[in-house]
């Protein structure tokens, strides 16, 4: 691994576990812990976990033996008279006891399934933190497009006032005979046009709301209650951390860890294919048995077997098992390091979008403060009559667009640090137990790999 992300200084600082709290937005807050309880695809995966850890403890099972209880009974009566049930006696019997049945894994081909259904499990929780971290973005990226697009209807209702106001004071001044019909009709233009903007956005809004209320658990009849918070968001600064503990923090990155050790494991189990299974049988009970309505007595039985079985001749079966076990293996392994590759290129990405952002979004708040400056001026001159109509319009036309623009790039710096986040794939770590490790050691018990 580098030592650095390249579009990034040296930094040993890792970033926060909590991001969206560095954002110091407290509806943010309220609406990520709300989706981490409620959000249903999170409840969905953590059912794929139970089922998992269920099929862990399957897996398993096959390395202890079985006891099962078993009982008979039987009752055959022939009907006839006495003296014909001394050649056909009517006979009853019952019996009860235990079987056990155990497979000695002398392959180690049972281990190694249970070590693959052990990882498989591992998978499927990085996949449910995985989950937790999209639904977390998810909230957070679309609460920041409301939050913008609330900025942009604040903005252009400003707008759309000071150019009714605009159209009201043309209006007079051809009253007075100071402006013509032609500067009204573009007075109504400029105040038209900007009040036509404000429905598509009102669109926006109403859909973002939407999204974030079935995001919380909730029915989109009830996103009404999603309200903003009304202060200013600070855009936190990016601490990426080092490539290397990227690579240990991600759940798309640990999963396909994980499927790798599966991968591994299964090889192990087709490789045990080749050699003898050993089975072993046992049964303990006793046995009662009535002839012609006379009991015999009950005895104790007892019988233990074993079996040895070896592959000779499969048509080649095994040798292909082995071979689909290879492959996938193999498959495993260059997934893990493609998901590497694609995880350090996420960030890379992120870090350089964001960093240009923060550029064009600090030239456009410049650009925004000259154009309100700009447009003051042109608005006193023309109420002066030192101008006529059209600077004064072009300077609003100005102000609109600038006013927009930098609104738009502080909402994309804003999306851009949730891609950030996303990317460095934190935060599911502070809804977990405390006690819970995040990665598991190989040891001689069937437990998944460790990531690192």
């Amino acid at each position: 691994m580098p030592p650095q992300f390249a579009a990034s200084k040296p930094s040993d600082v890792e970033p926060e576990a909590a991001w969206w709290e560095t954002f110091h937005d407290p509806v943010l807050t309220d609406l990520v812990r709300r989706a981490e309880r409620e959000n249903r695809d999170v409840k969905i995966a953590a059912e794929r976990l139970r089922a998992a850890r269920s099929g862990v403890t399957v897996s398993r099972s096959f390395l202890m033996p079985s006891v099962s209880a078993v009982g008979s009974g039987s009752d055959r009566s022939s009907g006839y008279s006495d003296a014909v049930k001394k050649l056909q006696p009517d006979i009853k019997s019952g019996s009860a006891g235990l079987d056990v049945a155990w497979e000695i894994d002398l392959s180690g081909r049972l281990r190694a399934g249970a070590a693959a259904a052990a990882a498989d499990a591992l998978a499927v929780e990085d996949g449910l933190r995985g989950v937790r971290l999209l639904v977390m973005t998810d909230v957070a990226s679309n609460y920041f497009t409301l939050v913008g697009a609330q900025h942009q209807l604040d903005t252009l209702r400003a707008i759309s006032t000071a150019r009714d106001e605009t159209l009201r004071l043309v209006k007079a001044r051809q009253r007075a005979g100071l402006a013509t019909p032609f500067d009204v009709e573009r007075a109504q233009t400029e105040a038209e046009t900007a009040r036509a903007q404000i429905p598509p956005l009102e669109t926006v809004a109403a859909v973002t709301r939407h999204r974030i209320a079935v995001l919380i658990g909730e029915q989109a009849f009830n996103a009404a209650q999603v309200e903003p918070w009304r202060g200013e968001v600070a855009v936190p600064q990016a601490q990426p951390g080092q490539p290397a503990a990227l690579l240990q923090r991600r759940p798309d990155v640990l999963a396909l860890m994980a499927q790798l050790d599966a991968a591994n494991a299964r090889r192990q189990e087709a490789a045990a294919e080749w050699f003898p299974r050993l089975f072993l049988d046992a049964s303990f009970g006793r046995q009662h048995t009535a002839l012609n309505g006379i009991g015999l007595g009950a005895a104790r039985y007892t019988n233990v077997a074993a079996l040895l079985a070896m592959p000779i001749f499969n048509a080649g079966r095994t040798k292909a098992l082995n071979e689909i076990a290879e492959s996938g293996q193999r498959e495993a392994l260059l997934r893990a390091e493609d998901g590497m590759v694609r995880a350090l290129e996420d960030v890379e990405n992120a870090l350089v979008a964001l960093s240009s952002e923060r550029q064009r979004s600090q030239s456009l708040q410049s650009a925004a403060a000259s154009a309100e400056s700009a447009l003051g001026r042109a608005q006193s001159l023309y109420d002066r009559g030192q101008i006529d109509l059209l600077p004064l319009l072009d300077a609003q036309r100005s102000r609109l667009a600038v006013s927009l623009s930098a609104n738009d790039s502080n909402t994309q710096l804003l999306l851009d640090s949730v891609q950030l986040y996303k990317a460095l794939g934190g935060g599911w770590q502070v809804f977990e137990p405390a006690a819970q490790p995040t990665a598991q050691t190989t040891s001689a018990d069937p437990t998944p790999a460790s990531h690192s």
